[in-house]
């Protein structure tokens, strides 16, 4: 099967810095559309319906980005496939779902406790969702790795 490649005019240091650039503006992209799914939430009557494709693309990128990492052996440059790894990030996720939540509910009604609350149960249900979407996640991923180390042993 012959492919058809384009010639690549590139050194090796350009290419490495063009894929420097190209990590970069992904990801400037992937949390500029989270900062802006996140205001679109807070002051938006109906968030859903304005936010909805935004969502549909963050959510692609978010679920194409954690498949392709796993397969590949990957999980993150500075942080473990560890429970505390995954508590920790559970808290941060519950946490923020829970000031936005708060945020939302204040805006729309005016009442402290009812919003306070709203967060609580909100960021307590992200916290537990997350933590064991992460550790399952961790345990693929750990899987996986030892699938790809038995293939380089096998070799």
């Amino acid at each position: 099967m012959k492919k058809n490649k384009v010639k690549n005019n590139l050194d090796e240091m350009q290419e490495q810095k063009l894929l420097q650039i190209e990590h970069n503006c992904c990801w400037f992209s992937y949390w500029a559309l989270f900062i802006s799914l996140v205001v679109q939430m807070i002051i938006s009557d109906n968030a859903l319906q304005y936010v909805i494709g935004e969502l549909i693309v963050f959510l692609g990128l978010c679920v194409y980005f954690c498949v392709a990492c796993i397969r590949n052996g990957i999980w993150d440059r500075r942080l473990k496939a560890d429970p505390k790894t995954n508590l920790i990030a559970s808290i941060v996720a519950g946490l923020i779902m829970a000031v936005i939540m708060f945020i939302m509910f204040y805006r729309r009604s005016g009442m402290p406790v009812g919003s306070i609350c709203a967060g609580i149960i909100t960021g307590g249900i992200v916290f537990a969702i997350c933590l064991i979407i992460f550790t399952i996640s961790a345990s693929i991923y750990r899987k996986r790795l030892d699938e790809l180390e038995e293939e380089v042993e096998t070799e």
